[in-house]
């Protein structure tokens, strides 16, 4: 594998080609620093808060304060920051400053930034649920449903267990657990049984 790295590496003229086109495509230095510092305005979670308000309606410092819970001073303070990076704008009615969305460029962010949230989310659950193992054991000798009971909740006690039930009418047990630990926590599963029931058996 390292040498073909080392090969990629000396064929300096896809390389170079490769660098002419991101050097093309590239936007002002001035240009990326005015697009970091839009978002290190939407590295704070009580400014998310406010847009998501300004969602749903124009509304003045006071109605946020309490929509969020803050006091209006910090309500002012964020407000501050938006305006100045023209993610909200500001009207007067008398004595009244309303607030509101400058424009539909603000929704757009956020709506692609929960799209892609969600996505990481999703992505997450399906990693986990394909390293997690279900088996399904026969018990032998187990006398009653109280006990089945017991073990089921000690068993979903062990780490890495995600599930697991026990039928004394089935004389059966089910485990979700991580695969790569399933074995070690099937003996500490027939472990924590034997506690509860020392004659009922775990068919493995």
């Amino acid at each position: 594998m390292l040498q073909k790295e080392l090969e990629c590496c000396e064929t300096t003229e896809v390389h170079a080609e490769l660098l002419k086109k991101v050097s093309a495509q590239m936007p002002p230095e001035e240009e990326l620093y005015d697009l970091a510092e839009l978002f290190k305005v939407f590295g704070d979670s009580t400014r998310i808060r406010i847009l998501f308000v300004l969602f749903e309606a124009e509304v003045c410092v006071c109605d946020l304060a309490e929509a969020l819970h803050m006091t209006q001073s910090a309500i002012s303070h964020q407000l501050k920051i938006l305006k100045n990076s023209r993610l909200v704008k500001s009207r007067r009615e008398g004595k009244s400053v309303f607030y509101s969305l400058a424009d539909t460029h603000v929704r757009t962010i956020i709506g692609q930034g929960r799209e892609h949230i969600e996505e990481r989310i999703k992505n997450s659950r399906k990693e986990r649920k394909e390293r997690i193992m279900k088996k399904k054991f026969k018990l032998q000798d187990l006398d009653c449903a109280n006990c089945a009971a017991k073990m089921e909740e000690a068993i979903k006690k062990l780490p890495g267990v995600h599930d697991a039930s026990v039928s004394f009418l089935m004389q059966k047990m089910t485990i979700d657990a991580e695969d790569e630990k399933f074995d070690e926590i099937m003996k500490q599963a027939v472990e924590a049984c034997a506690r509860v029931e020392p004659d009922c058996k775990i068919i493995l």
